[in-house]
């Protein structure tokens, strides 16, 4: 394994780590004592790491709804000028791939090495046809207090933190499927090839910041 492949498993443990502690919600058990939040849904995972490594579809989705809120219009045209002006469409950007339900990337392995650190456990049941439903993430008190005493303040993830607080701030009650629903709208996303890498949309984002703000990104 060379060096960027490490760095890139590295990474993706961290961004789905994060993933699941911003948008998790706190739980409690009196069976399971050392488990405190609770994130449903792998779907929900898969559509919430699409918009953190596409600012672009992110910035789309920023878009659309302000044209639907005026209240949001100018925090939201300043957010899309930062991700643009900081170039985030090209050197944030890391591909998925489409599959049936859309953007998609196997984490079999990052959750497994999240529960083998003792920093999550998960739960799922079995559909009348054998596939696996209803997943269910746990955060253990164990990697709360990791995070918070040191992860959380590494330089390197300080942009993973604050992308995560925006996203949740704007999408973080949308389920995985209103979140599939919304990505499917976007026809790059929509067109994709099974299988294929889903391309950017930096024009389509231009076009649509102008029509709205009526200045180019």
């Amino acid at each position: 394994m060379d060096e960027n492949e490490k760095i890139r498993i590295y990474k993706d443990r961290l961004r789905i780590f994060l993933i699941l502690y911003v948008f998790s919600e706190p739980y409690s058990d009196l069976n399971f004592p050392n488990l405190k939040r609770i994130f449903k849904s792998e779907q929900r995972i898969q559509k919430i790491d699409f918009l953190l490594r596409n600012p672009d579809y992110l910035s789309f989705e920023l878009i659309n709804i302000a044209k639907g809120d005026l209240s949001k219009q100018l925090e939201i045209k300043k957010i899309v000028k930062d991700i643009f002006e900081n170039k985030e469409p090209v050197i944030r950007r890391l591909e998925m791939e489409r599959f049936f339900f859309g953007a998609y990337e196997d984490i079999d392995n990052v959750i497994a090495f999240l529960k083998s650190v003792d920093f999550i456990d998960f739960s799922s049941k079995k559909s009348i046809d054998l596939k696996t439903i209803e997943k269910k993430y746990f955060i253990t008190q164990y990697a709360i207090d990791k995070f918070e005493s040191a992860i959380k303040s590494l330089p390197a993830l300080n942009w993973y933190v604050q992308r995560c607080g925006l996203i949740k701030n704007y999408f973080g009650d949308s389920s995985g499927s209103q979140l599939r629903i919304s990505q499917y709208q976007i026809d790059e996303y929509k067109n994709t090839t099974y299988k294929e890498y889903i391309g950017g949309i930096q024009e389509n984002v231009n076009t649509e910041f102008f029509n709205l703000y009526l200045e180019k990104l």
